[in-house]
């Protein structure tokens, strides 16, 4: 392989020989590189000596790979169906031929080793073979053809009501350039013709539309993105992003303020961020939807979370626990006082997880009170508390370790942190736990024994938490196979070995894809499941814990009790049916 590379002739020399360049225009490009700190292909480009399409021809050459023009290529779109979107837009490549044993697809990139590898292991063909085409095609076909959802804004004319607001909006909203070149930024603005702009029919039903829409298609956030030409709507839906729908740049201003009005928020600021709320009421199902505004070189961009309490499942046993996590979970949390973590990153669903544990232990003998940062939904009998900031005057801000502090003074019994951030927060939620309280909250770690280094580093003596502590969980978010078109795929060695079990056990179960259909917007998934590494803290643990014992030693201890990881906790799933092999991988990669 080395000897190989040693052999290949530079990109530049092949591009003289090609007589795509001269000798002079590769020099001026070479000399400009190392300030540049760019690809040589790409400073061609930008000097317009070459396309893209040459640079990837000398490319094929320099390789040894065939060069394919996708524009002029057959794409089977069931062929693209079959291979799992994760991995497509992870590695950037379009699948174009596929035999018995053989997989043909094209790349911009072919020195990703790992890439194939990945590849063989999801798909579970033998053999990946690659063919080379440009960067801008690959892309362009995930972006614009892979994977959009369909029947987005159904009987609805779009294309009149496109044209409508084309012909009502002709002023672009101005960019922060012009902001910081006025003072008076507001006083330009006419408050009564942004509301009849916003008031126009064919704005309300747009912007209607997309959030109901949103709401049909089981998404949890809508975003409104502009861009320099256009306005780029988006739904976030089982935790990936997908481009709905593009709309022109000239009906920005109006959208905006129309999302505003619903939300009580002020159409004339427009270089402050803004968060506001508002409800819509969808089929006698009341929905919340929190809105936050940010300005941008290109105009407002507008985030709606969708907060709809009938599709969140608070029962413990449906959020995806191991029977034996499940187990120690619930005697946990049934405990008269201590403290219960939960770590993942943003958007793994730890606050659905505590939100179920407080369901679980809710009674009219006990008090519960939370503080959280929002409050995402309402529960029965429960005294929820929200957080908020006065920038005008911070001593009546309400912060965590501030709502704490008076908490404790109503003699709860059972508190929830919405998460622990600072040094003052986290002092105080560990003795409200040692003082008889159980005391339940979040914290951004990768996994649970991490959470031990994090509480270190914000600055809590380690004697102290580990007395307090009496569980640990980890977590994370899988999407799972649509049970609408989930099909069987074909088991091979390569990928028994990738999945690090025997061919033999591998046999013993059955391995599933979603090819997608109607029902997941052809995406082969359909809602999510949870993760769980759930870490009871022994007393011997707490004794490691107070010792500042490393998290080697840590994750020692705990692999001779066989507590399970995220990654185990996966490959679970895998092997039940529930989660697709794209999944595991990612979880392996870290994501």
């Amino acid at each position: 392989m080395a000897a190989d590379f040693l052999k290949r002739k530079r990109i530049g020399e092949i591009l003289v020989e090609m007589r795509a360049v001269t000798t002079e225009q590769l020099e001026s490009a070479l000399k400009r590189q190392p300030s540049l700190r760019r690809m040589l292909g790409e400073i061609l480009i930008d000097d317009k000596v070459i396309n893209e399409e040459t640079l990837f021809r000398g490319l094929s050459m320099q390789h040894g790979i065939e060069f394919v023009n996708l524009s002029t290529t057959d794409l089977s779109p069931d062929l693209i169906r079959q291979i799992p979107e994760s991995l497509i837009k992870t590695y950037k490549f379009i699948p174009i031929r596929k035999e018995p044993k053989s997989l043909t697809i094209a790349v911009y990139d072919p020195t990703n080793n790992k890439m194939f590898d990945s590849i063989k292991m999801a798909t579970g063909f033998m053999f990946i073979k690659w063919v080379l085409a440009t960067k801008t095609q690959i892309l362009q076909i995930i972006n614009e053809v892979l994977y959009r959802p369909q029947n987005v804004l159904d009987n609805v004319p779009i294309d009149e009501l496109l044209k409508d607001v084309k012909l009502e909006f002709t002023k672009e909203e101005n960019l922060f350039s012009e902001a910081f070149a006025n003072t008076g930024s507001q006083s330009d603005l006419n408050l009564e013709e942004l509301k009849r702009e916003s008031d126009q029919t064919s704005i309300v039903t747009l912007v209607h539309k997309v959030i109901l829409d949103a709401v049909k298609m089981r998404a949890s956030d809508v975003h409104i993105e502009g861009f320099e030409k256009i306005i780029q709507v988006r739904y976030r839906i089982d935790g990936i992003l997908y481009d709905i729908l593009p709309i022109e740049k000239a009906a920005q201003m109006a959208i905006i303020s129309r999302i505003k009005i619903m939300s009580n928020l002020d159409i004339t600021e427009r270089f402050m961020p803004q968060d506001g709320n508002f409800k819509l009421r969808v089929k006698n199902q009341q929905i919340e939807f929190r809105v936050a505004i940010l300005p941008s070189i290109y105009g407002q961009n507008c985030t709606i979370r969708i907060l709809d309490a009938g599709r969140v499942n608070l029962d413990l046993k449906g959020l995806g626990f191991h029977d034996d996590d499940l187990r120690i979970f619930e005697y946990n949390i049934g405990k008269p006082w201590g403290l219960c973590l939960l770590a993942g990153p943003t958007g793994s669903g730890k606050t659905t997880t505590l939100y179920s544990a407080l369901s679980i232990i809710n009674s009219r003998q006990k008090k519960i009170i939370t503080v959280e940062d929002p409050v995402e939904f309402k529960i029965p009998g429960v005294h929820q508390m929200q957080v908020f900031e006065n920038k005008n005057d911070p001593s009546r801000s309400l912060t965590f370790a501030r709502g704490l502090r008076s908490i404790l003074r109503l003699d709860p019994d059972i508190i929830l942190v919405g998460e622990i951030r600072d040094y003052e927060t986290a002092e105080i939620t560990v003795k409200a736990a040692l003082t008889g309280h159980m005391v339940f909250s979040t914290i951004h770690a990768n996994t649970a024994i991490e959470t031990i280094n994090r509480l270190e580093n914000i600055g809590i003596d380690p004697y102290l938490y580990a007395s307090a502590l009496c569980l640990l969980v980890g977590q994370r978010l899988v999407r799972k196979i649509c049970p609408h078109c989930k099909t069987e795929i074909e088991q091979t060695p390569y990928l028994a070995a990738s999945l690090g079990i025997e061919m033999k056990e591998l046999e013993t179960h059955k391995l599933y894809r979603g090819m997608g259909c109607k029902s997941c917007n052809n995406s082969g998934f359909r809602d999510r499941t949870g993760l769980y590494e759930v870490i009871e803290v022994n007393h011997e643990l707490k004794e490691m814990i107070g010792q500042r014992r490393s998290s080697m030693e840590l994750t020692t201890f705990l692999r001779k009790r066989k507590v399970k990881t995220l990654s185990e906790c996966c490959l679970a799933k895998v092997l039940e049916g529930e989660v697709p092999i794209e999944e595991y991988i990612m979880i392996n990669m870290g994501s």
